[in-house]
């Protein structure tokens, strides 16, 4: 994860697209829109990256065979909370074009937060959540890890979120999964704080069970 964030994520430098893609093997897509600085229309003010969810998402895919959709440049509109992106018509592209059936959209929150992870599934009540089929798998993928896992502190209820667009735009089942900075920055590029590597592996190990056990989930239920 260090060598692709040092060497593939470049948090301040825009491209276009912004945004790389990996094609994978199973119908899982793994996002991680905010990877690089984004400018925050509705505040009218740039935001810095979620450092390492864009390495992790590609460290997922190649564990796992999921898609990974991720920015890698600095982007000049907010792919996560921003309606009609570049990077959500990319993601319906493929979503489209690979049968996707679930999300798992990734993003990272500071160290400070009274969390390790925050799973935002839009609503508690089952019927209303934005992953009934797969809410069980993720639960037990962070027993014993979180006791409290949905929808804590950010929910992704709001129109504009990834897990929005794919549960209500794609009608494709998602969750949005807030990862404190102890869980995910193995080295920080700006400031050199490095998380405890057990913290991370075991986080990383966590995501790619769920992963797995989605997909196998999703063999079982033939679309």
């Amino acid at each position: 994860m260090r060598a692709i964030e040092f060497g593939q994520i470049d948090y301040d430098a825009p491209a276009d697209p912004y945004f790389a893609y990996v094609k994978g093997t199973i119908p899982v897509l793994v996002s991680a829109p905010h990877g690089a600085k984004h400018y925050r229309t509705k505040e009218a003010r740039w935001k810095a990256e979620d450092a390492y969810t864009a390495s992790l998402a590609v460290e997922l895919g190649k564990l796992t065979g999921a898609h990974v959709l991720y920015v890698k440049n600095r982007a000049g509109e907010d792919p996560n909370n921003d309606e009609g992106t570049a990077f959500k018509e990319f993601l319906k592209k493929v979503v489209k074009e690979h049968a996707i059936r679930f999300v798992l959209d990734l993003h990272g929150s500071d160290s400070h937060r009274p969390y390790k992870v925050d799973v935002g599934i839009m609503n508690n009540a089952l019927a209303l959540c934005s992953c009934p089929t797969y809410r069980g798998l993720i639960e037990h993928a962070f027993s014993r890890f979180e006791p409290r896992v949905f929808n804590q502190h950010f929910s992704a209820r709001g129109k504009g979120t990834v897990t929005y667009f794919a549960r209500y735009g794609l009608c494709v089942e998602a969750a949005q999964i807030e990862i404190n900075a102890d869980y995910r920055i193995v080295e920080s590029k700006s400031t050199g704080f490095k998380a405890d590597p057990g913290n991370v592996l075991d986080l990383v190990e966590r995501l790619r069970s769920l992963i797995v056990a989605i997909d196998e989930k999703i063999a079982e239920r033939p679309s």
